[in-house]
């Protein structure tokens, strides 16, 4: 009962959270096709939604933004495509490409958008010397990331999630920042591959053992102990959506399990580069780290 009605808040805070402002959307029509374009959470961190109208079928689309491209899938009828905007990404005019597969070819149209600034404040952390120790294992967490950035790539064509809920209680904190360690000038691009050194997850900070859920239902890619991230579990929740829960203290589930939404994985601890008990969340779309609260309420 605590359980529900504990997820059933932190839903309503999501849904406030990724409201954003009423009448940012783009609308564009070629042809029989109209293109809607939310760019109301567009910004370093968030996504862009784009939805297509038409008289009738379409073949497959695709959408484009800075090189980043996502697939449209079908949400209640209508095809939908949420292209990621790392955190890392610079404010200022932007062209979102947007292809259809025809018979008489790609058709391919452009639409002007605008990324909007957000801020994240920088933050030092201070790491132990036996947590730089772990930093020194270089060969063991570059093996790592590159086997996690090959799951961050998944995109298995599973139904929608639906919204993702926060896999542990309270407030968390910490995407996007840019972070600096004691004495290494690399850390989070050794934990996924990917490059930049913003974080990339959102951090709760919390009593050790305490139990970590699943975000929302989907496939366990990997469950296990990574040389920076400690205990691990990666879940696919289908259409590119994948969320990453690391500094586990222990893992409940196996790779290859089904789970459903709010079953428990682990326990959360400080394993790792924790500096203290927390349990870190990262959710990526289409291989990009983007804000698991404002991509949570969308899916």
């Amino acid at each position: 009962m605590i359980v529900g009605v504990a997820r059933a808040i932190a839903t309503a805070v999501l849904l406030a959270l990724a409201a954003g402002s009423p009448g940012q959307e783009v609308t564009r029509r070629v042809g029989k096709v109209t293109f809607r374009v939310d760019v109301s959470q567009a910004f370093p961190g968030g996504v862009v939604v784009v939805r297509l109208q038409a008289r009738g079928r379409l073949g497959t689309a695709w959408a484009l933004l800075d090189g980043r491209r996502a697939p449209f899938y079908l949400e209640r009828g209508v095809p939908r495509a949420i292209v990621p905007i790392p955190a890392g990404a610079e404010p200022g005019p932007a062209t979102l490409g947007v292809g259809i597969a025809a018979r008489g070819g790609e058709q391919r149209i452009v639409i002007p958008v605008e990324i909007t600034r957000r801020e994240y404040r920088p933050r030092y952390v201070y790491l132990s010397q036996e947590q730089r120790e772990l930093l020194k294992r270089r060969e063991d967490a570059v093996r790592d990331g590159r086997k996690l950035l090959a799951l961050l790539r998944t995109e298995s064509k599973a139904p929608a999630p639906g919204p993702l809920l926060p896999p542990v209680g309270g407030v968390g904190s910490g995407y996007g920042e840019p972070r600096t360690y004691t004495g290494v000038a690399e850390v989070e691009s050794l934990i996924d591959a990917l490059a930049g050194e913003r974080h990339r997850a959102v951090d709760y900070r919390l009593a050790a053992e305490t139990p970590v859920r699943a975000p929302a239902g989907g496939s366990v890619l990997f469950a296990g102990e990574l040389a920076l991230a400690g205990g691990a579990v990666v879940i696919d929740h289908g259409q590119g959506v994948v969320s990453v829960l690391h500094h586990l203290a222990s893992v409940a589930v196996r790779q290859g399990e089904a789970v459903a939404a709010a079953a428990v994985i682990g326990l959360s601890g400080r394993s790792g580069l924790a500096p203290e008990p927390l349990l870190s969340w990262r959710v990526y779309l289409h291989g990009v780290a983007v804000d698991p609260l404002v991509l949570g309420p969308l899916l």
